[in-house]
């Protein structure tokens, strides 16, 4: 989890920040962030109410650090992802950024994550800055840094947004909003395919 806009907390303030986080992410994805309460959360954490709010002072500031921790999690992941061979070709490196990308935000926490966004990011304007800046703008730098090898700064960043699109297609918006995908493994392969080859055409 991304700490370093907090201040210095002991080993004990960030267990029990940890599980605050833990506790709101069974709750918010579970109810949804309108029906939640902090005495859930709480319990769910196994820790007082006051301390949830000695981390957090509002219910909204818990939702909002809740997702910035969701995002650095899949930060992380698609990071231990490209290291596994850091001297792929860039078809290849992108190929697996695709499928890392893809497998992860269609986990059920992750699709439940992205409709809570969606449902409360009109009124809590603070959400949408913090996924965009944290989430879908990370995931374009890194392709972003992968197609520099083969064009210009302002070209791999263009191309870089196309690709994520591209990778996420229709098949994650049909299960974002809660449809079966039939053979989910291999629409994404096609969908993963066309952006690799619009990428670098």
């Amino acid at each position: 989890m991304n700490t370093h806009s907090l201040p210095a907390l002991s080993p004990l303030q960030r267990r029990k920040r940890s599980a605050i986080l833990d506790g709101a992410k069974t709750i918010f994805l579970r109810q949804g962030f309108g029906l939640a309460t902090m005495d859930e959360v709480a319990a769910a954490a196994g820790v007082g109410k006051q301390t949830v709010y000695r981390h957090f002072k509002s219910k909204e500031a818990l939702f909002v650090g809740l997702v910035s921790a969701m995002c650095a999690e899949v930060g992380e992941f698609l990071i231990s992802a490209q290291n596994e061979q850091p001297d792929d070709s860039p078809e290849v490196a992108l190929r697996k950024l695709g499928w890392a990308l893809a497998r992860i935000l269609i986990e059920p926490d992750y699709l439940r994550l992205y409709r809570a966004i969606v449902a409360e990011a009109e009124r809590l304007p603070e959400l949408g800055q913090v996924f965009h800046e944290n989430g879908a703008k990370v995931v374009r730098v890194f392709a972003a840094k992968i197609l520099q090898s083969n064009f210009d700064e302002s070209t791999a960043a263009l191309r870089a947004a196309t690709f994520v699109q591209l990778v996420l297609g229709d098949a994650y918006l049909e299960l974002s909003i809660g449809f079966t995908v039939p053979d989910v493994e291999v629409r994404f392969a096609l969908q993963i395919d066309e952006a690799v080859s619009a990428a670098l055409r």
